[in-house]
């Protein structure tokens, strides 16, 4: 396997506003360094005082060097291995990255290798190869804090000066790309001596290995425009029709999670061999989430989506009069559709009769009475709002919501301009359970 192992030097802490100043890459195969490089970066702005008297660089000393652009095609030649290896990697694939994108060259985690051994320790990646015109590399990431604290716990401290002591290694120029690069990849070949088969490595509960398999068919292009925000996401066939859809805090995040575990599942190669494209849509909250994503699904019925096939709230409320003419409170199995509330269990249903009973008590209200104010509560049109965002409910269900904070307070402006979703158990036990919690925010239509 060949790790490239990677520093860079900046002019901030950054991606956004900054730009990197120097690069250097060891090559490490067989436990051993076997190829070293290193190139100043003109970042086109002047580096702080503070970076300077760091890092020894100077503006003089890369006025006259190659721009991120020019370095390019040399770049990826250097990068080509089977694992980018970094101290701390997030911030030195993140400043790459970033200057890739910003030149029109989608990079990350290419679906390599031709190499043998890369296939015998990553089967499940299927292919080897970059994508014909799809400007797109792509390698999984490995950072030696994480490693050197799985392989070495007892060491307590992880920064780079630290690790070189402890473990005696050479950095001649600290502060430096290729000096540090080079410290990083002694590390990293200690952590491989020290790690009896790869066995830490390659365990997927650790997580050290980032890797992701992008589906055959889905350009590189939209799985990077993805956003990190709250929405639900729809991953479609050639067709256009949903495969499975999901909802997340951060849509790119949980995509990235789909693409890069369970690779023995059903679902997981159908996503490989079917997605073609990603739709998604934004919303504010995890709330608005939740309920469109169980409203799309009850549309389309995606599958690969499951969990929403079996109806959650089995138990429903009921009343009725006895002989002695008394009003009685029941919970049981749902019958079509004449409860009045819908539960997810027996027991669940009976908290809610017994606190419901208690706050009657509290009012001065009979069973009588509250029966009748629920039955009303129930048939009002009414505006939930939730900070950001509103639901519409409507007969006890919520049959509406809206992202802004910008809504009138009018049922025939609600009924054009908040997007309708279809009724369900799922969403019906979030209104009931929203509404007694926000009563007090309730507007009435």
């Amino acid at each position: 396997m060949k790790f490239v192992v990677v520093d860079i030097e900046t002019t901030g802490g950054r991606p956004d506003g900054n730009g990197i100043t120097e690069i250097g890459i060891a090559h490490v195969e067989h436990r051993r360094i076997v190829h070293k490089w290193s190139s100043f970066v003109n970042p086109h702005k002047s580096i702080p005082y503070n970076i300077q008297m760091l890092t020894g660089i100077s503006d003089d000393m890369v006025a006259d060097a190659p721009t991120f652009a020019e370095l390019i095609p040399e770049l990826l030649n250097q990068l080509k291995g089977d694992v980018f290896v970094a101290h701390s990697v997030n911030f030195d694939y993140s400043f790459i990255d970033a200057a890739f994108r910003a030149n029109g060259v989608s990079w990350r985690m290419p679906k390599l290798c031709t190499v043998k051994y890369s296939k015998a320790v990553f089967p499940e990646f299927g292919r080897y190869a970059f994508r014909a015109n799809d400007v797109s590399w792509r390698m999984p990431k490995l950072c030696t804090v994480k490693y050197s604290k799985a392989v070495f716990p007892e060491f307590g401290r992880y920064s780079l000066s630290h690790l070189a002591r402890t473990l005696q290694v050479e950095n001649d120029n600290p502060h430096r790309a290729l000096s540090d690069a080079l410290c990083a990849a002694e590390v990293l070949i200690h952590c491989i001596n020290a790690d009896y088969d790869e066995k830490k490595l390659n365990d997927p509960k650790l997580g050290l290995l980032k890797r992701i398999q992008m589906p055959d068919h889905l350009p590189a292009a939209v799985y990077d425009a993805l956003p990190k925000s709250h929405g639900v996401y729809e991953f479609l066939d050639a067709f256009g029709t949903p495969l499975y859809i999901g909802k997340a805090n951060n849509i790119k995040s949980r995509i990235t999670q789909h693409f890069s575990t369970q690779q023995g599942s059903t679902k997981y190669q159908r996503l490989m061999k079917e997605c073609y494209n990603i739709k998604y849509t934004l919303l504010p909250n995890e709330t608005l989430a939740l309920i469109y994503e169980d409203h799309l699904i009850r549309q389309h019925w995606p599958p690969l989506n499951k969990a929403q096939k079996k109806q959650a709230l089995k138990f429903g409320l009921y009343t009725f009069t006895n002989g002695k003419g008394e009003l009685k409170w029941v919970i049981q199995k749902v019958i079509g559709s004449g409860a009045l509330q819908r539960f997810g269990s027996y027991l669940a249903g009976q908290q809610w009769i017994a606190a419901y009973k208690t706050e009657l008590q509290s009012e001065g209200l009979t069973l009588e009475e509250g029966l009748s104010l629920l039955k009303a509560n129930q048939e009002q049109r009414m505006l939930l709002p939730l900070g950001t965002g509103a639901l519409f409910i409507e007969n006890g269900s919520i049959v509406g919501i809206y992202s802004g904070d910008d809504f009138l307070h009018n049922e025939q402006w609600v009924r054009e301009n908040f997007t309708a979703v279809q009724p369900s158990p799922t969403i019906n036990s979030i209104a009931m359970k929203m509404l007694d919690r926000n009563s007090d925010q309730v507007i009435l239509l």
